[in-house]
């Protein structure tokens, strides 16, 4: 029995030990041909020194706590599922096929060198915005420098030892003076560096001192010299705003076209170019201007004239007298810098109107101007007088002449709807015109309680209607629409009743609603229940119950019988 109990204990003590490894393993020199079934509880101290050749059938929950220093030489079969937290250093060298679903959160740093094939399929959430406006802003727009235009007279071209063919062709010199302006204007244009130079045209005077126009016949000129003057028109821009260098900027430009236009003409390369001219683009035979052997600059002495100096523009002369505005290029420096239409005008009437309206007339160097277009005086208010209508008596105040445009009128009805419109028939009958007249409608007098009409005169006329008055073809309309409790309405208006046919023709037979009684009334003319034509504006019902629902359901009175 002790022995018995002695063998269990041993057993028992032999099992524990084998749940229980040894604190000191053993160290075998091969792995075991089969692993455990049951993987240790803590990991080795050190990993082995070569890789399983299989993956484990799962991954680690955890990643490694640090990366490996290269990354794998070829992609993952497929994306992770989320996106790395920090960007690649590098960017890939071969840009994605297709743009992404979604923008970035913030642009790139640098653009991409092309642009992507596909666009993408969502815009930004938001247009960029810049931080602030730039902190210069743009120059003034520029202000046409002034200009001016010089005629340099007196320019002569010698043939030497040349026959034009004058007899052959009618309108030779007409022709020469063409290809002249075209060789000599596109040999110098190109030389002048000066802003603003060029020459516009060229212009054939003298032919052998007989002025262009006469006729001339054909001549031989061996042995001789055959002269064209011509003239240049020449412009170019001013220095100064005033434009009082334009003598010595055209002496200037003389000197340069009297030097260039002698080492042109003087050159074989020059008549050439003419003949060529001549036949490409006149239509001269070749052989006619055999005869044609040389050219050279004449003995002439050129000289100029000034013929305008454009444009000077107009501005307030708060320096001078101060009575109006003035063009003659001595504005101050500020005003060239503003913007065009606040200082300087083109107009005289424009500078006028916005600088010296209070002295219009004088300032624009109109006189006369508190007549109409017939010489007939204008009507004024008469603010300093009784203040109740428009005169034309000509004793309007000073700054109602210089400016009539703001403050007169040709006739008296247009003067009473602007300045009197609040007191229009008055302003009308005080001026005693009887020959304004309204439209001879209709329309409600309230403190008579009649109707009457839109004419100035003896009753019915009431004075023209205001401008809020209804009006109303006939009396009858007047009455049955506005005055339809009054008895007697078109007697009292001084109407003669027609009945209410014909505006009965214009009714609906519908409900809307009357608010000064707060009751239903039928679209209708006659007794109740008809409240008279309804107005354009009123709400229609088919019936009353209908109308008293929609807009009077809270008058408990309101009803099928409401009249």
């Amino acid at each position: 029995m002790k022995f018995t109990a002695l063998i269990t204990a041993l057993l028992a003590s032999s099992a524990y030990a084998a749940e229980v490894p040894s604190a000191q393993p053993s160290l075998s020199s091969a792995p075991s041909d089969a692993p455990s079934e049951v993987p240790s509880l803590k990991p080795s101290a050190a990993p082995s020194d070569e890789p399983s050749l299989k993956p484990s059938a799962e991954p680690s929950l955890l990643p490694s706590l640090a990366p490996s220093d290269a990354p794998s030489l070829k992609p993952s079969a497929e994306p992770s599922l989320e996106p790395s937290l920090k960007p690649s250093a590098s960017p890939s060298d071969v840009p994605s096929l297709q743009p992404t679903d979604v923008p970035s959160l913030t642009p790139s740093a640098q653009p991409s060198d092309a642009p992507s094939d596909l666009p993408s399929l969502s815009p930004s959430m938001a247009p960029s915005v810049s931080a602030a406006p730039s902190s210069t802003p743009s120059a003034p727009p520029t202000r046409p420098e002034p200009q001016i235009e010089i005629d340099f007279t007196g320019f002569c071209l010698n043939f030497v030892n040349s026959t034009l063919p004058v007899a052959t062709y009618t309108n030779f010199y007409t022709i020469l003076g063409d290809a002249m302006e075209t060789e000599i204007i596109n040999y110098l244009n190109p030389k002048l560096t000066t802003p603003g130079q060029r020459i516009l045209s060229l212009a054939i005077t003298e032919i052998d001192g007989n002025a262009v126009g006469r006729r001339l016949e054909e001549r031989k000129l061996a042995d001789s010299l055959t002269e064209v003057k011509y003239d240049l028109t020449f412009e170019q821009f001013c220095t100064r705003g005033n434009c009082d260098d334009a003598t010595q900027l055209t002496q200037a430009a003389l000197d340069f076209l009297i030097t260039n236009v002698a080492t042109l003409v003087n050159s074989t390369a020059f008549l050439q170019a003419l003949k060529d001219d001549l036949v490409d683009n006149h239509g001269i035979a070749s052989a006619d201007l055999n005869g044609m052997e040389a050219t050279q600059s004449g003995g002439c002495t050129p000289t100029f004239v000034v013929n305008s100096i454009f444009p000077m523009m107009y501005y307030p002369d708060w320096a001078g007298a101060n009575t109006g505005c003035i063009a003659d290029g001595n504005e101050d420096e500020y005003m060239r810098l503003n913007p065009e239409g606040y200082y300087l005008f083109d107009k005289l009437v424009d500078c006028c109107s916005r600088h010296y309206s209070w002295n219009y007339n004088e300032c624009a160097g109109i006189d006369n101007a508190a007549l109409g277009p017939d010489g007939e005086a204008l009507y004024y208010p008469d603010w300093e007088g009784e203040n109740k209508s428009c005169k034309n008596d000509g004793g309007q105040p000073e700054y109602m002449s210089n400016n009539p445009t703001a403050w007169m009128f040709e006739t008296l009805e247009a003067c009473c709807t602007a300045r009197y419109s609040w007191n229009m028939n008055d302003c009308v009958g005080a001026a005693g015109a009887t020959t304004v007249t309204g439209s001879n409608k209709w329309y409600p007098n309230w403190e008579d309680f009649v109707c009457v009409q839109d004419c100035v005169g003896d009753s019915p006329c009431g004075g023209l209607a205001e401008s809020w008055d209804p009006l109303y073809d006939t009396v009858n309309t007047c009455c049955d629409t506005k005055l339809n409790w009054v008895t007697e309405c078109v007697t009292k208006s001084g109407g003669t009743s027609t009945g209410a046919t014909a505006a009965a023709a214009t009714t609906s037979g519908k409900w809307y609603v009357d608010y000064d009684t707060d009751t239903c009334k039928q679209d209708c003319v006659g007794s109740a229940p008809c409240g008279g034509a309804a107005e354009s504006w009123e709400v229609l019902y088919d019936t009353v119950s209908a109308c008293c629902q929609g807009k009077l359901w809270w008058v408990e009175s309101c009803g099928p019988y409401a009249g």
